[in-house]
């Protein structure tokens, strides 16, 4: 039997572009984190393409009737995300107007654990005695490292202000959208044929497994917060745990609260969406 821990909060836009799936008669869930394009859309129901992707894909899997090989799933939610593209003329050959999603998907069966990812969200087990075990890693860091070190220049040069900052990061940023799906890059469902290669994907057995922790990167919990001597993800899953998901989710908020202008902990945003999900497996 699993008991599922959900929870999603609005950042700082005017729309969420998370999404979570949820399929429990497939024993599909998952979280998405909608990537919109550097070229501004909005849809005629003001919807951005970052929601309009997440959306999608969610919609892809929370209406299977059969599951078959998630990244076969994956690829064909991929296929309509390019058709929903499409019908609104962007340009595919442009992968700065395109519409993403990263992803972190899981599938629950009797005696093991089905998981999928790309982008930037991650996906933790648990075991009984405590051990973390991330089963994905963050596709996008290696690009943002350099941002983020740029940042924490301008902070040290004396700039006091959000804008200004990502005024000194933003040429790397757009650069950093061309540098989906291909090798040195990141993966990211955008619509693009090569999406599907840059998908990570794999099973565990249930094994003495207490927990699985689906995240979008809005709920990362500041680098420079985590306490010496702790590893980074077992810092993080361990305080989800012992907190519950809304608490963590609302203490990660007030930090950002008490640093508008992102200068204590360098981000590109004050406040991202935040989506998590735990699954907690009771046939201990």
């Amino acid at each position: 039997m699993v008991t599922i821990e959900q929870y999603t909060l609005k950042g700082i836009h005017f729309l969420n572009e998370d999404a979570l799936i949820i399929h429990e008669q497939a024993g599909l869930y998952g979280v998405l984190d909608g990537v919109s394009s550097v070229v501004p859309y909005l849809s005629d129901k003001k919807e951005t393409g970052g929601y309009l992707a997440a959306q999608a894909v969610k919609d892809y899997f929370e209406s299977l009737d059969q599951v078959g090989q998630l990244a076969e799933h994956a690829a064909a939610a991929n296929d309509k995300l390019r058709e929903l593209m499409e019908q609104a003329q962007v340009d595919m050959e442009k992968k700065d107007g395109l519409w993403g999603t990263a992803l972190a998907l899981v599938r629950i069966q009797e005696e093991r654990v089905e998981f999928l990812q790309t982008g930037d969200c991650m996906i933790l087990a648990v075991y009984q005695d405590g051990e973390v075990r991330p089963l994905t890693w963050r596709q996008v860091a290696h690009l943002e490292t350099p941002a983020i070190a740029k940042w924490e220049e301008g902070v040290n040069q004396g700039l006091t202000r959000q804008h200004e900052l990502h005024g000194t990061v933003i040429d790397i940023i757009r650069e950093n959208r061309f540098k989906s799906n291909v090798n040195g890059g990141y993966g990211v469902l955008n619509g693009e044929p090569r999406a599907v290669d840059f998908l990570e994907y794999g099973k565990i057995n249930r094994s003495r497994l207490a927990h699985v922790i689906l995240l979008t990167d809005g709920l990362f919990w500041p680098v420079n917060d985590v306490p010496s001597g702790r590893t980074y993800w077992d810092y993080i899953a361990q305080r989800i745990l012992l907190n519950g998901l809304k608490q963590y989710t609302h203490e990660l908020q007030d930090i950002e609260e008490a640093d508008p202008e992102c200068l204590t902990h360098a981000r590109f945003k004050k406040s991202d969406d935040k989506t998590g999900m735990v699954l907690h497996f009771n046939d201990l």
